[in-house]
């Protein structure tokens, strides 16, 4: 059907611009942004996506607060074919200039989060390497994704307390990626895949900002340690006329949290062009738990592109220091850091998957945690 959308010259097939070129239950189209003080007192993590081909839209807020509480609005509703209307129960984004500046909220609710708040981009979006991969014969992931650092200005209310929100003391990234890849409700039918080699998923993703410039980081490798995809480069604020540099990842070094499989710190190797290696460390100031933002995996926690009703809307209020809260929602996971690197200090977002087996850090068997 014709939408709002149709009549700007966005057109990629010769159909309307709410059918996509693919019938892949799993396409998505989806921002995601991170907003954090320089203390890691409080750490914000919004997300809202669209699934074409399911006719759902959905989105996360979720607020972690000095790593005590974790508050969470979650919501969902029938797309109704209309891509621009990117609003959902008491969440929403707004595109205010593309690739530059966007608005994020939270309307007053009864889980106790709500925010009024415009991201502006400090470089260009970093457009990182197509990501492709297969299960047997079967396309999972075939994305594009870009990566923006920037800051924060506005108002936030978590827990009954209201913080003013200031681009010199309240800093983050956004990404915005769309494609395919695995959503949160599983498939069924088929003959399992049989890919070989030892069954793991090892993520990183580190949008990393100083004053002068940022670093962004990301790489993703199977079980044994193989990798299969990355990317890094540094990038320079607007108006600097320098063009970004790519750099190339020599290795991780990275500490988890003994009995979990939770980052806690450490440090990682990049290359210059030159040859000139810089190592990254990087130290842990707040965790959140992505179950909190849709990407979860227990059965009884909301996950993207479900759809729960028209519109639905719930919460939930964590207490991460309770260690059976931490086991049910543990998994994906993402700390703001304080990051150092040749003597210039920055901070920003580390993002970590660790899932089934992962032979470098001793991960045998699916039951193995750090030690």
């Amino acid at each position: 059907m014709l939408t709002p959308l149709d009549d700007y010259l966005v057109h990629q097939t010769p159909d309307t611009v709410d059918r996509v070129a693919t019938s892949d239950r799993n396409f998505y189209d989806r921002y995601y942004f991170n907003c954090h003080d320089l203390t890691g007192e409080v750490f914000l993590v919004v997300a809202l996506g669209l699934y074409p081909n399911l006719n759902v839209i959905d989105a996360f807020a979720t607020v972690v607060v000095r790593n005590q509480r974790q508050y969470v609005v979650k919501a969902s509703r029938v797309l109704h074919s209309d891509r621009l209307h990117t609003v959902v129960g008491p969440l929403g984004v707004e595109v205010i200039e593309g690739l530059r500046k966007l608005r994020i909220w939270c309307e007053p609710n009864e889980w106790g989060l709500s925010f009024d708040l415009t991201f502006e981009g400090v470089t260009a979006p970093y457009e990182e390497p197509q990501f492709f991969r297969r299960s047997g014969p079967r396309v999972m992931m075939h994305t594009s994704r870009l990566t923006q650092p920037g800051r924060w200005s506005g108002e936030l209310t978590a827990g009954g307390q209201r913080h003013e929100i200031r681009s010199e003391t309240w800093w983050g990234s956004r990404d915005h990626s769309w494609g395919v890849r695995p959503i949160g409700d599983p498939e069924r039918g088929g003959a399992p895949a049989r890919d070989g080699g030892v069954p793991g998923f090892f993520w990183n993703w580190a949008p990393l900002q100083f004053d002068d410039q940022m670093l962004m980081y990301s790489v993703a490798e199977n079980g044994d340690g193989s990798r299969w995809h990355e990317a890094a480069a540094r990038l320079y604020p607007y108006g600097s006329e320098r063009a970004e540099e790519p750099l190339a990842i020599v290795r991780h070094d990275l500490k988890l949290k003994p009995g979990t499989r939770i980052f806690d710190g450490g440090s990682v190797t990049l290359r210059e062009q030159q040859g000139r290696e810089l190592t990254v460390s990087l130290e842990g100031l707040a965790l959140l738990h992505m179950a909190g933002a849709g990407y979860a995996v227990g059965a009884d926690l909301w996950r993207h592109g479900q759809y729960r009703g028209d519109p639905a809307v719930d919460g939930e209020v964590w207490d991460v220091t309770d260690p059976a809260v931490v086991a049910r929602v543990a998994g994906q996971n993402e700390t703001v850091c304080r990051a150092t690197v040749d003597g210039k200090t920055g901070y920003g977002i580390f993002e970590l998957i660790l899932a089934g087996l992962y032979e470098p850090y001793g991960f045998r068997s699916l039951a193995d945690v750090a030690h």
